[in-house]
């Protein structure tokens, strides 16, 4: 039991002991998350009626709407862009074919003007 006691104790002194750090930490989230968006309300401005509480949820409500229709152009976008990148992709491919079917002509052009210049040196 005493054992249960000294724990109990022990356990209760590191709460006391880390009790500033963690208000610290919750006064920080808090100035935070007040600091950290324009569009957050004044509490001057929070609605005390339901009247005004419905209007409040009514603008979210479209707030969220628009924000959802944003995301969805967005996601367009991004699926066109990815469809632009998969084109231009191939074409690449198609143009490195291409490149390198030329380098090899060039390569046997070459060597068949360098053993043609050998051979007429030699004869």
């Amino acid at each position: 039991m005493a054992k249960k006691n000294i724990m109990s104790l022990s356990t209760i002194n590191t709460i006391l002991n880390t009790a500033p750090i963690v208000i610290q930490g919750a006064t920080r989230l808090i100035k935070l998350i007040r600091d950290q968006s324009n569009n957050n309300i004044p509490e001057e401005e929070i609605p005390e009626t339901i009247e005004g509480i419905k209007e409040e949820v009514a603008r979210l409500h479209q707030r969220l709407d628009t924000n959802d229709e944003s995301n969805v152009e967005q996601i367009k976008l991004i699926e066109e862009l990815a469809r632009q990148n998969e084109s231009l992709a191939t074409q690449l491919k198609s143009t490195v074919t291409h490149l390198n079917r030329i380098t090899v002509l060039a390569i046997i052009a070459i060597l068949i003007a360098v053993v043609s210049l050998v051979y007429l040196l030699i004869v």
